[in-house]
């Protein structure tokens, strides 16, 4: 099973010790290759239609063995969506995404739904220096106490339970767009969250 770390273009505020040591796979998409450099990782990739990188960048890239995949700029598919189509061909465990902050607002959303939309088998987490969101199917997240999250109902949600919380839930239908979710805190090193049917992500500060 493999781990991908996947970097995207715009502004980037995560550190290296919010990060593992190693990823089996580390994905630069177009200028999000600059801040794998900096955090000290070596790119196994050069994903989307090149037109941020520096190429100084792309250069250095290439001599570390980087397998570039060039798109055309006039393409009907953002460099995350094509980032996370090239994972389609990996046995893939977890996916990691850092970058992609910053950035115009309808670029903001339109990663932030294609991440939430996006369908495999692991998990998928996008880190800032303040905050994890975590969008997958896991029931149990490793947590630290005393932490804030939030459960963002990205459909309906039908009967959700959160347990290991100040206000736990048991089996209730939250309504898209609902604010009954906001703001939890949690009470252990681990929080449960169970939902019959329905899609949501874990917000949750650093």
């Amino acid at each position: 099973m493999s781990n991908i770390l996947i970097s995207l273009n715009g502004e980037c505020s995560v550190n290296r010790n919010q990060l593992s040591k190693s990823y089996d796979y580390v994905f630069g998409v177009d200028g999000g290759t600059e801040f794998l450099y900096k955090l000290f990782f070596i790119p196994t990739h050069i994903i989307g239609d090149l037109d941020s990188i520096k190429s100084e960048t792309k250069r250095r890239a290439e001599r570390d063995g980087a397998k570039i995949l060039s798109f055309s700029v006039d393409k009907d598919k953002t460099d995350l969506e094509l980032a996370l189509e090239t994972t389609k061909e990996l046995n893939v465990e977890s996916i990691t995404i850092i970058g992609g902050e910053g950035k115009e607002l309808d670029h903001l959303f339109s990663n932030f739904l294609k991440l939430s939309s996006f369908k495999q088998h692991g998990t998928i987490k996008w880190i800032t220096k303040v905050e994890n969101i975590i969008f997958n199917t896991q029931m149990v997240f490793e947590v630290e106490k005393n932490k804030v999250f939030s459960i963002l109902p990205l459909s309906d949600l039908d009967s959700l339970s959160i347990k290991g919380s100040k206000w736990d839930i048991l089996n209730e239908d939250i309504p898209y767009g609902s604010s009954r979710t906001l703001r939890n805190i949690t009470l252990s090193n681990e929080i449960e969250v169970h939902c019959k049917n329905g899609n949501f992500c874990l917000i949750i500060k650093n």
